[in-house]
Order: structure tokens, then sequence, then C-alpha cells
């Protein structure tokens, strides 16, 4: 007896709004700051590019600009040419802030973004572009993904803000601490919009190995941070650095470890080549260099932040430590 096979049946045909959707052009307008992050620059707009070579169609458009419209120096100290100065964006188009503002351009940015974001439109960061969108007051109640070495001062400035440890975040405002991350943020977008086979394909051509999703941690472990391998030890480390405004006792620390006082002692004079509490203070100091660089914060928050309840003693190890006083920070920022 002869079986007969069901037909497959045929594929979906997409709605008059899907197919609109995916034969349209989509923009993005990435607008640079001086010190910007070039390998997010790049890790954005690369996916871009393959997506519409592999399509072999516009899928995606973009345009570079500056507030001025004249080059930007990257980080690394690369001048890159826009293609124009920002004077708004285009019905259905979306920003990508990249950099952070200083000085007076900071309220030039924020009312410019401000007016964007009343219009409606998506504005996303990469990088330290968040903390521009965060004064511009656009990350209220939102979640974000910021570096991890941006994370605290954000969290300390902006107390409404949910600083994530994500690849990526996506959605009304879309962020990414920098770097590659920019790239798995984008394959996600346009998985989002044309389908994973197409951001696969993308990725393969990129030689992009290890694509993350927005649940995805960015690989910031103390082992890899510090270069140590002994669980006693990255257990402590990740603690202290847990441990910043309210700082752990060397008894406490020793109880981590699951050892005796001397024995932790031991331990990092093996590792690190200095003591638990001499550690503590550099990491905490350290901290406090950031949020004096990268916040607003007072002197007085920042050392509370850093666990010091005595200004004249935050301020002798302070000096002690990189050779001047803490105000000197706030005063250069």
């Amino acid at each position: 007896m002869m079986h007969h096979s069901q037909p497959r049946a045929a594929a979906k045909a997409p709605t008059p709004l899907q197919a609109a959707r995916q034969s349209a052009t989509e923009t993005f307008v990435f607008l640079l700051l001086d010190g910007f992050d070039a390998l997010a620059l790049a890790g954005a707009t690369e996916p871009l590019r393959r997506a519409n070579a592999l399509a072999g169609k516009p899928l995606y458009g973009w345009r570079l600009a500056s507030l001025a419209g004249t080059p930007v120096v990257a980080g690394g100290g690369m001048a890159v040419l826009v293609d124009e100065a920002f004077a708004g964006l285009a019905r259905g188009e979306a920003l990508f802030v990249v950099g952070v503002a200083t000085g007076a351009i900071q309220p030039v940015l924020s009312k410019a973004l401000r007016r964007e974001a009343a219009h409606g439109a998506q504005i996303g960061a990469l990088g330290d572009g968040i903390v521009a969108l965060a004064r511009a007051g656009l990350l209220d109640g939102e979640t974000v993904a910021a570096h991890w070495d941006l994370a605290e001062a954000l969290a300390e400035e902006f107390p409404r803000l949910d600083v994530s440890r994500a690849a990526f975040v996506a959605g009304r405002r879309p962020t990414a601490p920098g770097g590659a991350a920019a790239t798995d943020l984008m394959l996600h977008l346009v998985a989002e919009r044309h389908g994973a086979d197409l951001a696969t394909r993308i990725a393969d051509a990129m030689v992009w190995a290890n694509v993350r999703g927005p649940q995805s941690r960015q690989t910031v472990s103390a082992q890899s941070r510090y270069g140590v391998r002994n669980a006693r030890l990255v257990q402590v480390l990740a603690a202290m650095e847990e441990n910043i405004e309210t700082p752990l006792s060397a008894q406490e620390i020793a109880e981590i470890a699951g050892m005796s006082p001397r024995q932790t002692e031991r331990l990092f004079a093996r590792y690190l080549n200095t003591t638990p509490m001499g550690f503590y203070t550099h990491l905490r100091l350290d901290r406090a260099r950031g949020l004096l660089m990268q916040t607003e914060l007072s002197v007085t928050e920042v050392a509370v932040a850093c666990g010091y309840r005595s200004m004249s003693h935050f301020a002798k190890v302070y000096r002690s430590t990189f050779g001047h006083p803490p105000r000197r920070m706030r005063a250069v920022a």
C-alpha cells in the first residue's frame, strides 16, 4: 500500500505592513562627540553594511553627525569626518549618541535630544553616550547597559536609572556599553526586523563567533580583571567590589575566604603582592577617582560613596595615593 505524505503547508505570506517594513530602508544617525569609542562606531555600522550586501538591497542607511558638522576626534586620537551638523531627525530615523559631552556642549546637546524625544524618536547610546542621555533626562526609569567601569558612577549620579551589566539593552532607549557589544546590539536589531537567519549570516560574514543576546553579561569577572585563578581570592575580590560604600572588616574578608586573617594575608601577598586591606584601599580610591572624573557628585558625596566618613582622612589617603588632593580632580572635571 502506498502512503501519501501530507503536503507541506506553504509559508505564510507577510501582511502588507510587514512587507512594507521589510522593504523600507531604516536609517540610523550616529551623533559623535569628542573622545567617542571608535570600536563601538565600527561595530555598529559594519552589521548594517553587511546586511545591505547580503540582502542585495538597502535595508539600512546611516549618517555620521556632530553638533557643529566639524570632524570629531575619537578616544584613540583618530579624526573622523562627519556627513552633517546635527539638525534633527527625519520621520522614522533613529539616533545613537556616541561619546560623552563636556562643558558647554552638554546643555546644547540636552536641548537637541529632548526635542527629538518629544517628537517620539528612538534615541539610544553607545558607550559613554549613555551619560549624555541621562543628563538630558531621557533615561529616568529606564534600564541601560553600561560599561562595568562606568556602572557605579552612573548609579551614583542618576539614582532613577536602572544600570545593567548586560551586553546590551534593546527597546525605546537601546544601549550598549561600547566596543564589541555594539555589534551584538545591531545584530539583535537586524534579527528583530529581518529575521534571525540574516543576523546569523551577517555574524558569519564578520567571523563573529560569539553572538550575545540581551541577557548575556559583560565579560568582567574578577578573575579576568585581576589575572588570578585562586577560587578563594576571586571570591574575596568580588565581595570587595560589591562592598565599597560599606567596607568589609579584615575579619569579614577572612570569613569570606574561609581562612584565618593570617592565611588571608598570605594569600594576598602570594598572588597580589599586597595586604587585603591595602588592596581594598586602592580599590576604593580607584572608585573615588572614577566618580570624581565621571560624575558631578561633590567630593564629600564621593567620599561617602567609597566608604569614607571622615573627609580629612579621605583627602589624606587620596593625596598619598595619587599625589594630589581629590578636589583637584573635580576642578579639572
